[in-house]
């Protein structure tokens, strides 16, 4: 058994109830998810992938505007379709009911990592797993996004269950592991895949999966998984070769650029510095639970997790793309250690961390609320000149709901921080309830704001009152992705590609570029020029030929 009976009869009694997770996993999920439009760096691309499927109805290859983008499989797009599908229109605009994937995935990784913890330390331990899971600095702005990255968080997170399944149900966690194999391919690349089973093919050396059960789950594994992960890249390479060749020379192994450039570029040292923020509290935590049993790691609630771990800190080894989001499956591994020790915090420290999200969370909550005074009613009057300076298109919107609803939230997490008689798994919750608050509250107050600044419908919207009513055709350079996924979503315009240092037939031109190289161009008139607030390195300029009256 992969449970400690004797820990778990020395629990000790609850002061939290499931409702009150439930509740506090429900408000997790759903601030940012709805009321605005896509923002970088991946909702604008994906969200063109969802339009381009549903317009199309062709489901087999990403892409947008008819070029392949195979940035990621299309597991993610095809939910975010579906749920665009039933909920737009009628309910919600395209972006977000397109979004509504997100907290769908999320809910199921929660789930499944709550589930790891209590079939895998004990009972009640799995309200611990996903307290320190949604208290992680890291996991809560990617987890609200319109990303294939959540898919792939998700499939861990099933995979992880299904190993800890492995020795008690081993035919119910072969399945699992199919499952979860299948997601993390359509939702990431080989690369992950591969190390996941790594992690399963040296489990064997811990006795506890040395024995014919596990075997059996590894034989169920592969008998359903291998004919899912080949459907894609078959009907792929039949029915799009030059594409599936590229997909394998150059996205297969996702971070390593495909098998083309496989060489070792690793960013160890920026990701060791950046997941000390990420996945806060959550290895602090961890580092107590190791230093608790620092003289009994072979048991399998630490032997798995620690596996795990550092199997997928290769991915963070060989990665050339500094991109934190790839560091979201090792949340999972952190967040079950951490539970294993939770109970035992010494007082002092469950004290320090109390006290330190107290005043953090009630420090940023407390100018998140003179923000939304400022920019809505002017004072205090330096924090409102400030305010407009980083979003100078926001007009003042108060909407009652939302500041009921956060003041309610705020009232609510007063009265949970002054607790008594607190220690780990209290402050843990307290952290959770804290970072929960700071994402509601913005995401309720300042969203408008975000907005207004994040969003290129504003700039869209300027140049298209720029544009002579004869204009119909208006070049781009072929790489310029995102202005093209932009002018169509928000103006209706296709803007028609021109390969670099090639002319174009067009009477009109819109070019981007940084704001110190200008935007003059010789022949042509400048009629608009723009960008979003504070973003140099990004210019839009409409231009005419000087020959067009």
């Amino acid at each position: 058994m992969l449970t400690y009976s004797q820990h778990t009869q020395t629990l000790t009694k609850p002061t939290e109830k499931p409702w009150v997770l439930l509740l506090l996993c429900f408000v997790w999920l759903w601030p940012g998810i709805i009321g605005h439009d896509p923002w970088k760096p991946d909702e604008p691309y994906v969200l063109a992938v969802v339009q381009q499927m549903l317009d199309t109805g062709h489901l087999l290859l990403p892409n947008i505007q008819g070029v392949a983008y195979l940035e990621h499989p299309p597991l993610y797009y095809w939910v975010a379709a579906l749920m665009a599908r039933l909920f737009s229109p009628w309910l919600l605009p395209l972006h977000d009911a397109a979004r509504l994937a997100t907290p769908l995935f999320m809910s199921l990784a929660l789930l499944l990592a709550g589930m790891s913890g209590r079939h895998l330390i004990g009972r009640r331990h799995g309200r611990s797993v996903v307290m320190v899971l949604i208290g992680c600095i890291g996991l809560i702005q990617t987890g609200h996004h319109l990303t294939p990255s959540v898919a792939s968080f998700t499939g861990f997170a099933a995979a992880f269950y299904a190993l800890v399944l492995a020795i008690r149900s081993p035919g119910l966690a072969g399945v699992v592991l199919a499952v979860a194999s299948s997601v993390i391919f359509l939702s990431s690349s080989l690369l992950e895949l591969l190390l996941l089973w790594i992690v399963v093919l040296l489990l064997p050396i811990f006795s506890s999966w040395r024995n014919k059960y596990y075997l059996v789950t590894i034989f169920i594994a592969l008998l359903i998984a291998i004919p899912l992960l080949i459907i894609w890249p078959t009907m792929l390479a039949k029915a799009y070769p030059t594409v599936f060749q590229l997909w394998w020379r150059d996205y297969a192994l996702g971070p390593l650029n495909g098998f083309s450039a496989s060489q070792v570029l690793p960013n160890l040292v920026y990701h060791c510095i950046n997941i000390v923020w990420f996945s806060f509290p959550a290895w602090p935590l961890a580092a107590w639970s190791l230093y608790r049993h620092r003289h009994q790691l072979a048991q399998p609630r630490l032997q798995l997790p620690l596996l795990f771990f550092s199997v997928l800190l290769i991915l963070l080894v060989l990665s050339n793309r500094p991109n934190m989001a790839y560091a979201m499956p090792l949340l999972l591994p952190l967040a079950i250690l951490s539970a294993v020790e939770l109970d035992s915090l010494r007082r002092n420290a469950a004290a320090f961390l109390n006290w330190f999200g107290l005043m953090t969370f009630g420090l940023f909550a407390l100018l998140v609320w003179a923000g939304w005074a400022a920019m809505n009613f002017g004072w205090p009057a330096k924090l409102a000149g400030r305010a407009q300076y980083f979003s100078p298109y926001y007009q003042p919107y108060v909407s009652t709901i939302a500041a009921v609803c956060a003041l309610l939230a705020t009232a609510v997490w007063l009265w949970a921080v002054t607790r008594k008689n607190l220690r780990g798994r209290q402050a843990i919750t307290n952290w959770a309830a804290g970072l929960t608050l700071l994402w509601g509250l913005a995401m309720t107050l300042w969203l408008p704001w975000f907005d207004a600044a994040k969003s290129y419908r504003p700039v869209v919207q300027k140049m298209l009152r720029n544009l002579p009513a004869d204009a119909n055709c208006v070049a781009v350079a072929d790489d310029q992705l995102l202005a093209m996924i932009s002018w169509r979503y928000y103006g209706n315009i296709q803007l028609v590609p021109v390969a670099a240092n090639t002319s174009s037939s067009c009477d009109y031109q819109l070019l981007v570029r940084p704001e110190s190289q200008g935007m003059a161009e010789p022949g042509w008139q400048v009629l608009w020029y723009g960008s979003r607030p504070r973003e140099q390195n990004m210019t839009f300029g409409l231009l005419r030929r000087s020959s067009v009256k």
